[in-house]
C-alpha cells in the first residue's frame, strides 16, 4: 500500500475544525544548514487562515536565530486513538510577527483553543522570556484519517 493510499483525505471544514480542537502540535523550520523542530502551542483563526503563536526568544536561541530568517515553516498536528482511528494535519507557510492592534484578537483565539506547552521546559524563569506573537499565514494544508470503510 502507498503512502497516498493510507488513510482518507481531510475536506477543508474537517481540517478546520481539528486545527481548532488540537492546539498543540509541531512547528518545523530549515534553512540551508538544517532544520528545527519544536513543539508548539497555537490557536486556528479560521476566518483569516492562520495559526497563531506566542513564541519564547532569546539571544543566542536557536529557534529566534531561524524566526528571524523568516521563510517557509510548516506546523504539523495529529491524535491517534488506534490503527483504525487517527487523523493528522500539516499546515505550511511563512511565519511573521504580528502587529500590536492584533494581539487582542489573537490572544483570545490562542487562549480558547492553544493546549499549553510547559513554558519551564528549559528551566528559564517565565520573567527572564520574551514572548512574541507570531501567525503562520497558510499557503497550503492537507489532513489525512483513518478509512474505516464508512463515509469518514
Amino acid at each position: 500500500m502507498s503512502i497516498e493510499q493510507y488513510g482518507s483525505e481531510m475536506n477543508e471544514s474537517a481540517i478546520a475544525d481539528f486545527l481548532e480542537a488540537q492546539g498543540l502540535g509541531t512547528l518545523s523550520m530549515g534553512n540551508e544548514a538544517g532544520g528545527y523542530g519544536i513543539p508548539m502551542s497555537f490557536g486556528f483563526d479560521r476566518s483569516q487562515n492562520r495559526c497563531l503563536l506566542q513564541i519564547s526568544e532569546g539571544e543566542g536561541n536557536l529557534k529566534t536565530e531561524f524566526l528571524e530568517e523568516g521563510g517557509r515553516v510548516s506546523l504539523s498536528t495529529f491524535e491517534w486513538e488506534s490503527i483504525d482511528e487517527w487523523r493528522s494535519v500539516i499546515v505550511r507557510g511563512t511565519i511573521h510577527q504580528i502587529s500590536d492592534e492584533e494581539i487582542p484578537k489573537a490572544a483570545g483565539i490562542f487562549a480558547a483553543q492553544a493546549k499549553i506547552a510547559s513554558l519551564d521546559v528549559f528551566h528559564h524563569p517565565i520573567e527572564d522570556m520574551d514572548l512574541v506573537w507570531y501567525e503562520i499565514q497558510i499557503e497550503e494544508k492537507h489532513g489525512r484519517q483513518a478509512s474505516t470503510g464508512s463515509s469518514s
